[in-house]
């Protein structure tokens, strides 16, 4: 029997599915998505300035009406906030209230147990070197245009 070829795009998507079911599944004690969550994140190391929603949708390569939902959705369970610029009524910025910002400790250690899973029995090593061909690959696909 012929062994089939390695098919990278499935293998990512497979390994995004299972990774992203199980951050879901842990995040469903606070109520919360991977992709809230993500927000959430994103806010934390970024409490030295302000950001606006138009800089999840680029950080995260999203879509205005996605990141909508994801913004309205964490309003709506009080980890963030939205507070108008003064001079330009259009934008909103995003802050995370002290529920958000409880989060950080807690789900960063679940982050770190998960993490710790999924690459258990590998070499320190290879962790090392899957990290150096993950941001190579990135880096050969990263459209600037988009």
């Amino acid at each position: 029997m012929k062994k089939q070829s390695f098919n990278f795009g499935k293998t990512v998507k497979q390994l995004n599915n299972i990774m992203e079911m199980r951050f879901n599944h842990s995040l469903k004690q606070w109520d919360l998505t991977s992709s809230q969550f993500s927000v959430i994140m994103f806010l934390l190391h970024n409490q030295d300035r302000e950001v606006n929603q138009k800089m999840i949708e680029d950080a995260f390569l999203l879509k205005g009406p996605t990141v909508t939902g994801i913004v309205k959705r964490l309003v709506e369970k009080d980890f963030i906030r939205r507070r108008l610029d003064a001079q330009d009524r259009r934008i909103n910025y995003l802050e995370l209230t002290e529920k958000g910002l409880a989060l950080e400790s807690i789900v960063c250690a679940e982050i770190t147990r998960l993490e710790t899973d999924t690459l258990r029995g590998i070499s320190t090593e290879h962790i090392d070197l899957l990290e150096t061909l993950l941001n190579q690959v990135l880096e050969n696909i990263t459209c600037p245009n988009l």
